[in-house]
């Protein structure tokens, strides 16, 4: 049975005869009456007393663990957690829910889904002292994967609320928040057409193969770039911005990218033709697309796309249509990752100065 909305753990396992039991810490207030509380801002949660973390679940999402699959990982949570699951509803919900934690003084948010549910968490948690945390739950589950988050929702609770504390840049796009990346031109023309259907069979397959079926009648456009006060014209085949490294949980395009730098890390792609097009992406494939004909590599603030009418896409959700103005928020969100995870994706690492170019 699934938790409703704002229903604790506690008062649907009850004692052993089925009455309820008090909250260890109490319901959390209404949404919008409570007020953060003081945690620090870097390194694992500090303080005394129970924390309390939310995991806003999307039970719709494609590989989601079952409502009774988690309720089981969270009674063998550590001691010390309180906490609750609600279901998302409809689009958006995981922005709300978040939003509401966060008024509440949650310590964390961990979103149970794939990374349209992550991505909807950031953008209620962006701004907030409440942390965001990652369940595996969903197709593709870059920022997990990149994240270093187990899939089994009992390995993965309990390593995300054992570990460590982290501040992370956001990309923005016109005004809304991107964890990881952002594309316009061929990948969002993708996101955008590749059917519902064809995307519940097949998971990420479905997206390799409607690109495929797409490419030979995909056209470039002219365009004007925007770039850190710049301008140029292009004719834009596609545009990569990320915020984070992996692409679609298969392979690093922007592989130098880290997410404490207040930068995104820009590929421009211009060319025609078939033929650019796959030599492009064999040298995407192979790691050696820097250098390559038509492609331009840069670390930016800001970049806006002035043409209208280009599909734009941000964390693999599509987005609407340019034109787009993307910035970055740098130290925007507070996230919880497993101890050493993720090591690669901060500034000094041994791993972040020593990715791969062409």
């Amino acid at each position: 049975m699934l938790l409703p909305a704002g229903q604790h753990l506690h008062a649907l396992l009850g004692d052993r005869d089925g009455n309820p039991v008090a909250a260890t810490a109490g319901a959390p207030p209404p949404a919008g009456r409570g007020r953060p509380r003081p945690h620090p801002t870097a390194g694992p949660i500090l303080g005394t007393g129970v924390r309390r973390a939310r995991i806003v679940y999307n039970p719709a999402a494609r590989n989601a663990p079952s409502s009774e699959r988690l309720h089981a990982a969270m009674r063998q949570a550590p001691a010390g957690w309180e906490l609750d699951l609600v279901a998302t509803e409809a689009a958006g919900h995981a922005t709300a829910l978040a939003r509401e934690a966060a008024a509440a003084g949650f310590d964390l948010v961990l979103a149970c889904g794939g990374d349209g549910t992550v991505n909807e968490a950031a953008n209620g948690l962006a701004g907030s002292r409440t942390a965001l945390g990652v369940l595996r739950g969903g197709m593709g589950d870059v920022f997990a994967k990149e994240a270093g988050i187990p899939r089994p929702p009992e390995r993965a609770l309990a390593a995300v609320l054992e570990g460590e504390r982290r501040r992370f840049d956001l990309g923005t796009a016109n005004g809304r928040y991107f964890l990881l990346m952002a594309g316009v031109g061929l990948d969002a023309e993708v996101v955008r057409r590749v059917p519902d259907a064809m995307k519940r069979r097949l998971g990420s397959t479905a997206y390799v193969l409607w690109g495929l079926r797409l490419l030979p009648g995909y056209r470039a456009r002219r365009t004007v770039l925007r770039i850190d006060g710049g301008e140029r014209e292009c004719d834009l085949f596609w545009l990569l911005l990320g915020n984070t490294r992996s692409y679609g949980g298969a392979i690093d395009v922007t592989s130098r990218a880290v997410v404490d730098d207040g930068l995104l890390d820009a590929y421009v792609f211009e060319g025609r033709g078939l033929g650019w097009a796959a030599v492009t992406g064999l040298r995407i494939a192979l790691h050696r697309q820097d250098g390559g004909r038509g492609v331009d590599y840069r670390r930016v603030r800001s970049l806006e796309v002035a043409a209208p009418g280009i599909p734009v896409q941000a964390d693999g959700e599509y987005f609407g249509e340019t034109p787009v103005r993307f910035g970055v928020a740098p130290g925007a969100l507070e996230v919880m990752l497993p101890k050493g995870a993720a090591a690669r994706l901060f500034s000094g690492s041994a791993e972040s100065e020593a990715s791969p170019v062409s």
